[in-house]
């Protein structure tokens, strides 16, 4: 009755299930097919720019841009006096025995405290104000002057400041930092990564942190540490003094907004006068000087009262140079503010005339706007590289890491997870590099803290606004469902992993994780009006029904994570993800793990990682042993895993990264991830933490071209004499319309020489993608196999702008073996136990379940059916049935005494797809493979089984 009763409640409080009504299955887009046949005869190629394929000729392209940027990283407007006296304090005890230097960051992770002591010496400061002042302190910093409690702030990354005038003295001062960890939301180990044992804790925290360089728990996935990571100084100020000050660009009226906000840290009411000038920052322009403004409403002086008070101040700025990622214009704001005639404070801030919004009316939903343009987000995650630049005050790799990305044609990061430093946006504020800012939430939030979450929402508001390249705010990575009640057949359990269901008595279940973005969406807007907000990156519970912030965004790593979230055929095909209608969509995260080079491997990675034999199972956090062998055959030694995993990642990147941009209704996108900042931090980067980039960085930036050729077909093998389709699509981010002066030239290659071409005249819209045309042409005979590559180029004035290949593999018709008698082929087995040739065989779904695929098979077993076949002849199959790849095999077979020809689970596992065993003078052979005759390779394989 207890069960009856807990099932009953489960299916009436279940709104996950009730949610998914409202979801749509994007289906691929429909073209009007057309045809364009390749033409014999003998042709010399069309002259194309080979593409960037190594280190030099990257870092030569980062130079040369180096050379465009350097004028944007320039500041041509007048300095202003400090009014501040500023001590920075560096040396300091922890714990009361080991001297350090801020900045300091590191273990331990969990439940810890630890004790920062220093000391700093004031000189008469008479009728001024004292503060002391962080720019970053994880997690919450409890702080003492002389003994003397002066204030606490929580959170890891906003700067933070207490008036210290009272507690201060003339001469040695002592400074008393008790710094606090706890356990994160989602729960964590001591162990980092390796933790078996996980606590859930209070700490606000996501991913994608500094790091610390311990390989064991330090380097991956940016593990919860603490400590005080950036600068600490005490400041004398006057008593009214300029705290913040934001210019908020409004291009429609011509003006830019600057909120002035000050303090006074008496309770004697003051009135002010500002003094305004503002300049061009990067470039050489006075727009005015010395601009007296005095607040009044209704003749009324608007006084400076005891605390913070904030004055908006409108400046006309008519024809202002925009802020683009190409020419990021910015401006400085220079204010003086001034009491009884006598100079107080001053501040300037620098900003960009841009606007950005995002079109929530329209129907499709969503589009993003770019001063009135309509752009799509194209960029990758960071994993704390660019953090890393900053604590270590190396500006110089900083302007290198966003001048990379600009040469891999991106055009944002997600700064993933967490806001970062102030001077990560202030560089890509220069450098023209849009982000998106990630609230440091992930799976749920705790639903004690409430307030907490909405008050350091406003501190990520007030960090980012000031920065035109911050184009976006979202809150939550991955949210997943959150039961109300366990169900019968979903017990509690240790949560080993991160706690996914049944914790409501703890998080937001997701109707009130909804009205958190409710409350949060008013704190941004009242501190950053302008802000576009994108609620979920990385939806596992969607939809999002609470506002006009909700566009779909799911994240996807089918060429990973096998069959993740959609197949990747269907993917490939067109389809994608259940997702809200009428709304444009992204994917804030995709890719594959490459492995590191074995030259940083030998010379940074402990030496258990590394030992004979090789075993890529032993190195901390790296998926490679788990994940491969649903994608290729499992290697020997450490060189062919390097080689192995690098070229499977730059093929899932090339794949996935076309295939968004193939899908006009995907408006952004995020490659997970860009640079490493650690030996094996996390490697799905495409670049290591010395930048020493991997095949797929460059596969990356082939995908990301403004405009870009895409070629694709549901088929990779044919037969001689059958006609070869394939697809050809232009994926344009730019405004540029083609006028009737492109052209697409057609080549095909056999080796070097050109046995085909075509050329065509072509159109394509902007900002979307346009089929162009399906080249065709017919499979000549061939001895064996081989393989010719499909070469599409763009072409405008005779000059190719860009270029893109598709390889086909033809295959002679051999003539099929005929049934043997003495070969007994078994493929209609259920899950289950059986007894065939005298052996029990257990029959269970493959990976990730029965009706999950697999779209590769590993022949890597020595036997002789398969001995004349390649790596991938057993991967992406074409089904003519449906017109498209088709999983290859829906369940797989364990049982003493077969022999593998066919395994899905790789050298680890002791599964078949396809076995043999012979007994009573026949040969038993257990086949789960979907042999599918329009394939070559399968004809062949079905014939040689025959002929055991």
């Amino acid at each position: 009755m207890a069960n009856e009763q807990l099932g009953f409640i489960a299916k009436n409080m279940d709104t996950h299930s009730k949610r998914e009504q409202y979801l749509i299955e994007p289906q691929p887009i429909e073209y009007d097919r057309k045809s364009c046949e390749l033409q014999d005869g003998e042709f010399t190629p069309h002259p194309t720019k080979k593409k960037m394929s190594d280190k030099a000729e990257l870092f030569e392209e980062v130079k040369m841009l180096r050379g465009v940027y350097e004028k944007y990283l320039q500041n041509y407007a007048p300095a202003v006096n400090s009014y501040h006296e500023s001590i920075y304090i560096s040396d300091f005890i922890l714990d009361g025995k080991e001297k350090i230097k801020i900045p300091y960051y590191g273990a331990p992770i969990g439940n810890a405290m630890q004790v920062y002591e220093s000391e700093f010496t004031l000189g008469a400061f008479d009728d001024r104000a004292v503060y002391i002042c962080f720019k970053g302190a994880d997690y919450i910093a409890e702080v003492f002057v002389n003994d003397v409690f002066v204030g606490m702030h929580e959170g890891f990354f906003a700067p933070f400041e207490f008036e210290i005038t009272n507690a201060a003295v003339c001469g040695k001062n002592t400074l008393k930092v008790i710094l606090r960890n706890d356990f994160i939301y989602v729960s964590n180990g001591l162990e980092g990564q390796k933790a078996k044992i996980r606590f859930e804790g209070d700490k606000l925290y996501a991913a994608h942190g500094l790091g610390f360089d311990d390989p064991d728990v330090g380097w991956h996935h940016s593990p919860p540490g603490m400590g005080i990571y950036d600068k600490v100084y005490v400041e004398v100020r006057n008593k009214l003094n300029i705290t913040d000050l934001y210019v908020r660009p409004d291009l429609e009226n011509e003006i830019a907004e600057a909120w002035i906000e000050v303090e006074n840290a008496e309770y004697i009411k003051k009135e002010l006068t500002f003094d305004l000038s503002l300049y061009g920052r990067n470039f050489e322009e006075k727009i005015f000087e010395n601009v007296k403004y005095e607040p009044i409403v209704n003749s009324v002086k608007i006084v400076a009262e005891h605390g913070k008070n904030i004055y908006k101040v409108p400046l006309v700025l008519k024809n202002a140079k925009l802020w683009e990622p190409d020419s990021p214009y910015l401006y400085q704001l220079n204010v003086l503010v001034y009491v009884d005639g006598e100079i107080n404070d001053s501040a300037t801030a620098s900003f960009g005339m841009r606007s950005f919004t995002q079109d929530t009316e329209s129907i499709p939903k969503g589009m993003f706007y770019l001063n009135g343009r309509a752009i799509r987000l194209r960029g990758s995650n960071t994993h704390g590289f660019e953090q890393q630049d900053v604590m270590t005050g190396n500006f110089e790799q900083l302007i290198d890491d966003i001048l990379i990305a600009k040469v891999s044609n991106q055009n944002f990061w997600r700064l993933t997870q967490r806001p970062v430093q102030d001077e990560v946006y202030m560089y890509c504020d220069m450098l023209g590099l849009m982000t998106q800012t990630d609230f440091p939430l992930f799976g749920l939030m705790r639903r004690t803290k409430l307030g907490e979450g909405v008050r350091q929402c406003e501190e990520m508001a007030r960090l980012t606004r000031r920065h035109p390249c911050n184009i976006l705010i979202s809150y939550i990575n991955e949210p997943y469902y959150n039961e109300s009640v366990p169900s019968p057949d979903k017990p509690y359990d240790d949560m080993v992993d991160r706690p996914k269901m049944h914790k409501t008595h703890r998080h937001f279940n997701r109707e009130e994780l909804e009205m958190f973005f409710v409350a949060c969406d008013k704190a941004i807007h009242i501190n950053y009006p302008n802000c576009v907000i994108k609620h979920v990156d990385g939806d596992y519970d969607q939809p999002d029904l609470s506002g006009e912030n909700c566009m779909p965004d799911n994240h996807c790593y089918n060429l990973w994570y096998n069959g993740h979230m959609i197949e990747f055929n269907k993917m490939y095909k067109g389809y994608w993800q259940k997702v809200l209608p009428n709304w444009y969509y992204g994917c804030g995260e995709y890719g594959a793990e490459g492995m590191e080079d074995v030259d940083i491997m030998k010379r940074r990675y402990p030496k258990e990682w590394l030992k004979e034999p090789f075993d890529p199972g032993n190195i901390v956090s790296a998926q490679a042993k788990a994940m491969h062998a649903s994608f290729f055959d499992t290697p020997d030694t450490m060189e062919e895993w390097v080689e192995s995993t690098q070229r499977h990642q730059a093929y899932a990147v090339k794949m996935m990264t076309e295939a968004f941009r193939r899908d006009p209704r995907m408006v952004s996108l995020a490659m997970f991830e860009f640079i490493d900042a650690w030996p094996a931090g996390w490697m799905k980067c495409v670049m290591d933490c010395e930048r020493t980039p991997k095949p797929a960085f460059f596969e990356f930036k082939n995908a990301l071209e403004p405009i870009m050729i895409s070629l694709r077909s549901d088929r990779f093998t044919y037969y001689e004499g059958e006609t070869v389709s394939v697809e050809a699509y232009i994926c344009n981010d730019t405004h540029n319309v083609s006028d009737g002066d492109y052209k697409m030239i057609f080549e095909l290659y056999d080796g070097e020489n050109v046995k085909m071409k075509k050329e065509i005249d072509i159109t394509f819209d902007a900002n979307t993608c346009t089929y162009i045309t399906n080249a065709e042409f017919t499979a000549e005979k061939t001895d064996d196999r081989k393989t010719l590559t499909l070469k599409a180029i763009l072409v405008k004035n005779d000059i190719a702008l860009t270029y893109n290949t598709f390889d086909v593999e033809i295959f002679e018709r051999r003539a099929v073996a005929p049934k043997n008698e003495n070969v007994v082929i078994i493929t209609d087995l259920e899950i289950g136990e059986h007894k065939i040739a005298g052996e029990t065989v257990k029959v269970e779904g493959t990976a990730y379940g029965a009706d999950i695929h697999k779209l590769f098979l590993s022949r890597k077993t020595g036997h002789k059916a398969v001995a004349e076949f390649k790596e991938f002849d057993f991967a992406m199959w074409y089904d003519r049935e449906a017109d498209m790849v088709m999983p290859m095999a829906p369940k797989k077979f364990t049982a003493n005494g077969f022999t593998p020809i066919l395994i899905g689970d790789g050298a680890y596992s002791d599964s078949m797809v396809v076995g043999e065993k012979e007994f009573e003078g026949k040969r038993y052979i257990i086949s789960f493979l979907d042999i599918r005759c329009e394939n070559p390779v399968a004809e062949r394989f079905l014939s040689n089984l025959n002929e055991l």
